[in-house]
């Protein structure tokens, strides 16, 4: 029995050329058809532009600014100072160093700027934060032209989160993107908004 399983197994089979010819026009559609799927899913895996490659140089979207740092966004009437809580802004650049703070020592330092600059600061809402935010483009997604220079990191928001002794909101400024679940111990970048009365 072991012999004629043997000789079985090295058995030379002729195959026909019209096998052969089955054959290599099956491998062909395959290939075709893995070829359409990779190139008609491209859309997928596209990299966003950099907003500075986006955005034209100078063009501030509708913001009105001025040589003090702030920028007002007349859509909203919001009024934004330029740079990052620590920087300042001189010549149209954002100069020094921005702070990293936890929520509690940010939000500190928005009631300390209001007593020295005499206009109630505060850090910005979900909602004005994401204002800001530009979905065209990304790293980061915030005009540069408005906001000079800003850090890709979690700002923090005034918003809280539904557990809000542990938990506060920020914004993404690579793409954008909102969490309330940022444990407020931890220190990151903010911006600042003028109260409105």
């Amino acid at each position: 029995m072991k012999n004629n399983s043997k000789t079985a197994l090295h058995r030379k089979e002729r195959i026909s050329p019209q096998h052969v010819i089955g054959l290599r026009v099956a491998s062909n559609v395959v290939g075709l058809l893995s070829l359409t799927m990779l190139l008609s899913s491209c859309d997928n895996f596209r990299v966003a532009e950099t907003c500075s490659d986006y955005i034209a140089i100078g063009d501030r979207g509708g913001f009105i600014t001025d040589d003090k740092g702030l920028a007002r966004d007349p859509s909203t009437d919001t009024i934004w100072y330029r740079c990052p809580g620590g920087k300042h802004f001189s010549n149209f650049i954002c100069k020094g160093d921005g702070l990293h703070l936890n929520w509690s020592d940010a939000t500190s330092y928005a009631v300390e700027f209001s007593k020295k600059s005499g206009t109630v600061w505060r850090l910005p809402t979900n909602d004005e934060m994401k204002s800001i935010i530009q979905p065209s483009c990304i790293a980061p997604a915030i005009n540069q032209n408005i906001f000079p220079s800003p850090e890709i990191a979690n700002y923090w928001t005034s918003s809280g989160s539904w557990q809000r002794k542990t938990f506060k909101c920020s914004v993404n400024s690579y793409n954008g993107s909102l969490s309330c679940r940022q444990p407020k111990f931890i220190e990151q970048p903010f911006l600042l908004v003028m109260d409105q009365p």
